[in-house]
């Protein structure tokens, strides 16, 4: 084949599957019995995300069930910080909390949580001596988490509880 045409994305040969792309998203949750669901446990309130958004994209936000979805994410929420792990009984973090906030926002849900207790959890990272923010308890450092911590604060709207001029 002409190297030009490999390149031409008019060429493609593979349509995108919408209704298969759809489908494998409602049915991850229902593959208990493989390996890769339960090493994954950590990550999945992040997944659940990341399937809601591309549902978005597809144009079928209803494709999963919203109440189930929205108690999974309450079920994920540590009851004494207001952070969110990344699956019930898991310790909270930054980019899970992250997650559960942008989840209930993509379903207008915001009010099934305490808002200032989640904006209090976030703000409990912030170190005001550097402006920036750790993920957890344990004290990891990275740029990642004062993005996460800025969008989750913007989203709910608590951008005030910290101060933004400093955080880097």
């Amino acid at each position: 084949m002409d190297s030009h045409h490999e390149a031409d994305p008019s060429h493609s040969a593979t349509p995108f599957l919408r209704e298969r792309h759809i489908r494998y998203i409602q049915e991850l949750d229902e593959k208990k019995s493989s390996l890769e669901y339960w090493y994954s446990e950590h990550l999945r309130l992040s997944g659940v995300y990341w399937g809601l958004t591309a549902l978005e994209l597809m144009g079928q936000p209803d494709a999963l069930d919203r109440d189930a979805v929205i108690a999974y994410v309450k079920s994920c929420q540590d009851p004494a910080s207001g952070g969110f792990g990344g699956h019930p009984d898991h310790d909270p973090h930054l980019l899970y909390t992250l997650s559960a906030v942008q989840i209930l926002a993509i379903y207008n849900a915001l009010d099934a949580i305490d808002i200032a207790k989640v904006a209090e959890y976030v703000r409990s990272l912030y170190q005001p001596t550097t402006g920036a923010f750790v993920g957890d308890i344990w004290g990891e450092m990275d740029t990642r988490f004062s993005y996460c911590a800025v969008a989750c604060l913007s989203i709910l709207n608590a951008l005030d509880t910290i101060d933004t001029s400093r955080v880097v």
